[in-house]
């Protein structure tokens, strides 16, 4: 071989090898095998009133310390649970005043843990608690543009600042608030181009503050930045892997940057690197040990190694690990 045969042949192998080996900035801190799993460890609750049980839980999530809250939505209430499990408490009932639900949507927390949020659909509100439930504030969505009383916030997420984010899925828009319910501003348009939205459902906010959504009758995932930037997106309609149904309601990160998105209709967890690849999935339809009925919500530990899920007409958490 001549010497430039050589010299071409050793340049084409380094472009190569370096395009094996870089990486996204925004991309994942480690990577995935196709052999990652999701398994089945145990579930929270079953149907009922008592405390530890539940009506039809709606929204969950998980604060710096491991411990859980769960939106039973069905006995108008929050419950708490310590990280392995154990009932610590609740608040809420029926009704229209300070630390009363109708139509409890979603629960979350700011990523220090010190406040507790919820969304009501037919109060038209944040309700802002500590922990423990005590009430602090709440606000509506009144001053907000468009037609206010149209307004229909289903998820909420808040980022490391305290800024809380909210889908709107009748105004295909999110909404921005200072966590003292001060309006910010929106984000978001109706339809299928970047940074539009057609029903666009659940949030998530990872440690870099870059946002998740699903955009569910787009049926695909899209991410903006910190800064609010649209960054990328990925999904398609289908059954087949990586693909969704019209109502994918839930998505969490966690802190080795994978995603999880609820696919209601297939009775599914789907998971993916934090660029949309995707690395393995979860459950069927029913309502037996380790299957799903009905989905809603899902929020990840920590640590990154519990995985918990809103098996919604099955009344119950299902609780996951990550296998590889």
């Amino acid at each position: 071989m001549s010497d430039v045969r050589k010299s071409v042949t050793y340049l084409l192998i380094v472009a190569l090898f370096g395009i094996i080996i870089y990486q996204n900035p925004f991309c994942c801190t480690a990577v995935y095998s196709q052999e990652t799993e999701l398994k089945y460890i145990k579930q929270l609750g079953m149907k009922g009133i008592e405390k530890g049980r539940f009506a039809f839980p709606h929204s969950l999530a998980v604060d710096n310390l491991g411990n859980i809250y769960v939106g039973d939505t069905g006995n108008k209430r929050i419950q708490k649970f310590s990280p392995n499990g154990t009932f610590l408490t609740s608040w809420g009932s029926e009704g229209t005043g300070n630390g009363e639900f109708l139509g409890l949507h979603d629960v979350t927390v700011d990523p220090k843990g010190k406040f507790v949020y919820t969304v009501e659909l037919k109060n038209h509100r944040v309700q802002k608690f500590d922990p423990n439930g005590m009430f602090i504030t709440k606000w509506g969505f009144n001053g907000t543009g468009g037609r206010d009383f149209m307004r229909a916030p289903h998820q909420i997420a808040v980022n490391s600042l305290g800024k809380v984010y909210l889908t709107d899925s009748n105004a295909n828009q999110i909404l921005k608030f200072y966590d003292n319910g001060t309006f910010i501003g929106t984000l978001g348009s109706k339809g299928v181009g970047p940074g539009q939205f057609n029903t666009p459902h659940g949030i998530a906010i990872d440690a870099n503050d870059n946002i998740y959504v699903t955009d569910m009758k787009n049926y695909r995932v899209q991410v903006f930045d910190s800064k609010d930037t649209f960054v990328r997106q990925w999904g398609s309609l289908g059954i087949g892997l990586g693909q969704f149904s019209e109502t994918v309601p839930g998505i969490a990160i966690d802190t080795n940057n994978r995603v999880y998105v609820v696919d209601k209709i297939n009775s599914q967890v789907h998971m993916f690197d934090n660029t949309g690849n995707y690395l393995s999935s979860w459950g069927s339809d029913g309502k037996g040990p380790q299957q799903l009925h009905k989905p809603e919500d899902i929020a990840v530990n920590n640590q990154g190694e519990d995985i918990y899920i809103t098996d919604t007409r099955n009344s119950r958490v299902q609780i996951l690990q990550v296998i590889e």
